[in-house]
């Protein structure tokens, strides 16, 4: 089963991504996404690619949708 969150930015990330821009990412598990998976969908649905810097999940407030 697919399980859908919305992962929003919790403060400006490499001068490309915005405090409060949020994407929906997608997960075959309960486990919050993976850092790797969030940029993906930065990459994919806002054409946003962030290379060469550290990010954590801690950037990020990470939402399950119902």
């Amino acid at each position: 089963m697919a399980y859908a969150f919305r992962v929003t930015a919790k403060q400006n990330i490499g001068g490309k991504i915005a405090k409060r821009m949020s994407v929906q990412v997608v997960e075959q598990a309960t486990d919050k996404p993976q850092t790797k998976t969030i940029l993906e969908a930065f990459k994919n649905q806002l054409g946003i690619e962030i290379k060469g810097i550290s990010i954590g999940l801690s950037y990020f407030n990470i939402e399950k949708l119902k």
